[in-house]
């Protein structure tokens, strides 16, 4: 199964986990949280990281879901990942979340690319759509 890893700041990969929790009634499967704490330095944010991906196992695919591209949990994420067993995307929301979720049974290409969907379907100016399903068609 593919291991979904939250890297994200302080606070917030807790609340994607408590959102799970909220809509499946518990956290899914193969979901870890790794928050980088404010007073963590990023060597030790690397090392922690370093330590989840090698206990997923070599067999297991890994996608990692960050916050924030360009800050410090993102910057945890090495250049170089296993090819074919690691991919990482970034602007992490529940939409992708619960796209990457739903598509990682179909494998780790799958799954980040439900994530990259989800994160972009998931960002909708509500009152305009609203607007536009309201106006009659001409």
């Amino acid at each position: 199964m593919i291991t979904i890893v939250l890297l994200t700041h302080a606070g917030l990969g807790e609340a994607f986990a408590a959102a799970l929790r909220h809509i499946f009634g518990s956290v899914p499967p193969a979901l870890e949280v790794l928050e980088i704490l404010p007073d963590q330095t990023p060597e030790e944010g690397r090392r922690r990281l370093w330590r989840l991906l090698e206990k997923t196992g070599d067999s297991d695919a890994i996608l990692i879901l960050n916050d924030l591209y360009g800050a410090t949990p993102a910057n945890l994420i090495p250049a170089i990942l296993p090819e074919g067993r690691v991919a990482a995307v970034s602007g992490l929301n529940l939409a992708m979340l619960l796209r990457a979720l739903s598509r990682r049974g179909e494998g780790l290409a799958a799954a980040r690319q439900g994530a990259l969907e989800g994160g972009v379907q998931g960002v909708v100016d509500i009152l305009a759509r609203r607007n536009a399903q309201e106006s009659p068609q001409r």
